[in-house]
């Protein structure tokens, strides 16, 4: 069952939605969408509601310039999507006493959840096609000067998330697309090497397939529900260590 909430944000209000089998579970995941502007919390629905149903109540919020909590990318960040998430994980009840079993997370959200794994030390990491930025793009507006510092960025090497995955002793999920034009095969494979201390590392390669992972994936029933049994066999496993 799906619940909307609603978190304070500064001048703004962030909606979102839990999914779970009963009014009063705290969610045991955290999923962050993407920087696209058509994108927003509901695109991972299709993930999210087979894995309340098993007891994994999750929860999804829209960033500033999406979905329900609408305004303007501009003069937000990626600082600030991390002071987002972080105001969220608090509505929820989600914290170092009480950290979620899960963060998944896409594209830019990717980045934004790595910033967030020594705060809110989740077991487990399921990444769909994770964008990198160095430090220089992490205070950027979004916008022209933001697109700058994304243009001139040639070495990932210092990419934050990079650092703080360094930092993760739990199990990480990559999935990505074969065919992706926005985020580069070394940006994938860099995640992968970037996780050191990681308790477990997998890598689940779509052939074909392109940026839009969760598109492609709700047309696939049948790959759709292989991902969210290898999710499933993921959270078993962190809930075990």
């Amino acid at each position: 069952m799906r619940r909307p909430f609603t978190v304070a944000h500064g001048p703004h209000r962030l909606h979102g939605s839990t999914w779970s089998t009963t009014t009063a579970a705290v969610p045991r995941l955290l999923s962050l969408h993407g920087g696209g502007a058509a994108t927003d919390h509901r695109r991972m629905d299709y993930l999210l509601q087979p894995l309340a149903s098993q007891g994994w109540a999750g929860a999804a919020f829209d960033c500033l310039g999406h979905g329900a909590t609408g305004g303007s990318l501009l003069g937000s960040s990626l600082a600030d999507r991390q002071a987002q998430a972080q105001a969220v994980a608090a509505h929820l009840g989600l914290h170092p006493a009480h950290p979620p079993l899960a963060l998944m997370a896409s594209s830019m959200g990717g980045h934004t959840a790595c910033q967030l794994l020594d705060t809110l030390q989740p077991r487990a990491l399921v990444l769909f096609c994770p964008a990198a930025y160095t430090p220089a793009a992490e205070h950027q507006p979004f916008g022209p000067a933001f697109q700058q510092a994304l243009r001139a960025t040639t070495d990932f090497a210092s990419a934050p998330a990079w650092s703080a995955l360094g930092r993760y002793r739990g199990r990480l999920l990559l999935v990505w697309g074969t065919e992706d034009a926005v985020i580069p095969p070394a940006v994938i494979q860099g995640y992968g090497q970037a996780a050191v201390a990681a308790r477990s590392v997998e890598v689940v390669k779509l052939p074909g397939v392109g940026h839009a992972l969760h598109a492609w994936l709700q047309a696939q029933p049948a790959a759709a529900q292989a991902l969210q049994q290898r999710i499933a066999s993921l959270l078993v496993a962190a809930e075990r260590d």
